[in-house]
């Protein structure tokens, strides 16, 4: 049996994988992030709407959580895009 791989995403969205953890990015802004927890593996949000915040999600492996992060991206990804534009807009920049 093989695993299925996640969705794909449009750029600028990108994976970051380690050996526990699973990083999803847009741009330089990570948007969520799968990672161990006791015997399973949970999904955690970083960027979302701050009006329907999304809870932690289990799942039962990285794989999975990759499947279901990139499927929860791929619903909302002008929100997503906007909401990265957004924090970008507020990160201060150091003067050179």
């Amino acid at each position: 049996m093989t695993k299925a791989l996640p969705s794909r995403l449009p750029p600028p969205f990108h994976w970051v994988e380690e050996q526990d953890r699973k990083h999803l990015f847009l741009g330089s802004t990570k948007v969520l992030e799968i990672c161990k927890r006791n015997r399973g593996w949970i999904v955690h949000i970083f960027l979302q709407d701050p009006e329907r915040p999304q809870p932690i999600v289990a799942v039962g492996s990285a794989n999975a959580g990759m499947r279901w992060g990139a499927n929860w991206a791929k619903l909302r990804v002008r929100l997503l895009s906007s909401l990265a534009a957004a924090k970008d807009d507020h990160t201060p920049t150091t003067p050179s």
